[in-house]
């Protein structure tokens, strides 16, 4: 026969469990970013967001492919401003790719995805070997991804 403590217990312990199982997987993380600014225009019209030195955001599992556009300035009167910007990726913190910025065109970064795991989301990473001045890494453009490598579609925190 239960007591009242161990049903009291019980009920704890199934609590936590659900609430630790719901942490694990969000819906709301899909759409969480760190160390990305606020969306700008660029002057040909395209959207960015400047990261810092390292950036984390989300794509969602099942996708096989992520296509991440990245660029930097380059400005020699700025200290380390004309330096060449080592760009690298990571899917949960495994490296994905490398991009070496030299000029102000814009680099299509894309991922290879690893197996679909339990969750909903992988976490992608971007850091770079410097920052310019105010501490701008790169400027990321509107991710996309891919199921098949052909067909492509804005994901993550490219919503308008």
């Amino acid at each position: 026969m239960k007591t009242p403590r161990s049903r009291v217990l019980a009920t704890i312990a199934l609590l936590l469990a659900g609430s630790l199982w719901y942490l694990r997987d969000p819906a709301w993380l899909a759409t969480q970013t760190t160390g990305l600014r606020e969306w700008r225009r660029a002057a040909d019209g395209s959207r960015f967001r400047w990261s810092g030195g390292h950036a984390s955001f989300f794509v969602p599992s099942d996708a096989r492919q992520v296509r991440i556009p990245v660029s930097t300035i380059f400005d020699a009167r700025m200290p380390r401003g004309d330096e060449p910007m080592l760009v690298t990726f990571t899917i949960d913190d495994v490296p994905a790719g490398r991009v070496v910025l030299t000029d102000t065109s814009v680099q299509q970064a894309t991922l290879t995805m690893p197996a679909p795991g339990s969750r909903r989301v992988r976490r992608i990473d971007v850091r770079t070997s410097l920052t310019r001045e105010g501490n701008h890494g790169v400027m990321i453009g509107e991710v996309v991804v891919s199921d098949d490598g052909a067909n492509w579609r804005p994901c993550c925190f490219s919503s308008r």
